[in-house]
């Protein structure tokens, strides 16, 4: 059986480029693109993976390798030092920033204000949404640093099995924070999530290449989601993140 998705679907969660310890499955925008017509994904959020844990300033060089196609929409790497945020700064002014994405959570450089808070500070008063990957950080050091931005937008990536038990705690303390789903496979998870605080709290993204990118998707249209929330998982809550049209879907 052939499967095919009944919305709009836009990924909050793609990986692009060779990594310095893996290299990807794809070798150019056409190749990514093809992957996603393969699952019936229209559009992806995409993020170069040396940022993940080289270099964030030369990521984001890298980059603008992969905008060709207005499919793809960059999201930017945040790292720990001034000249990151200045490149930040002007990508911002020159209109091609509305995401950022955090270098290195949880590894090397702790989660914490000493390093991070200029940069938070300034995600929060442009009103820039960030993605951290829980897959890499500590839970309690990404809770705490956020703590005092109540009015950042977060996207929180890959919470998984053992994020179980943590998951309602963090979405009751940090009401501005979203769930991207790509690995929360907890049984009746996201079902109850949607009950709780609704589904525009919610994200669909696969974290491809790391993971695959259809599995996710054919679960959400598995569940117990109205169209209207299996809509707003997929596709509508990334956009509404987004803001300025960016994410708009023809």
């Amino acid at each position: 059986m052939k499967f095919s998705a009944r919305v709009p679907v836009f990924d909050a969660n793609v990986g692009v480029g060779h990594r310095h310890d893996r290299p990807a499955p794809f070798e150019s925008p056409t190749d990514l693109l093809k992957e996603m017509d393969r699952h019936g994904v229209e559009r992806a959020l995409i993020y170069h993976v040396q940022g993940e844990s080289i270099s964030s300033i030369d990521a984001n060089k890298a980059l603008t390798q992969w905008l060709e196609d207005d499919r793809l929409s960059p999201q930017w790497v945040l790292g720990t030092d001034d000249d990151s945020l200045g490149q930040l700064r002007d990508l911002r002014a020159d209109g091609r920033l509305n995401c950022v994405r955090l270098h290195d959570a949880g590894g090397s450089v702790p989660l914490v204000d000493w390093v991070y808070g200029e940069s938070f500070d300034w995600l929060s008063s442009e009103g820039i949404p960030l993605w951290i990957s829980l897959v890499d950080a500590a839970t309690k050091e990404v809770v705490e640093m956020l703590r005092p931005f109540p009015d950042l937008d977060v996207a929180l990536l890959g919470a998984h099995y053992v994020h179980a038990s943590l998951v309602r705690g963090i979405l009751r303390t940090l009401p501005r924070a979203r769930l991207e789903l790509s690995r929360y496979e907890v049984l009746g998870g996201a079902e109850a999530l949607v009950r709780e605080f609704g589904a525009h709290r919610l994200l669909y993204g696969s974290y491809y290449p790391r993971y695959a990118m259809g599995p996710m998707l054919y679960y959400l249209h598995q569940l117990d989601f109205t169209e209207m929330e299996l809509a707003a998982v997929c596709a509508g809550n990334l956009q509404d993140l987004l803001g300025t049209g960016e994410g708009k879907l023809d």
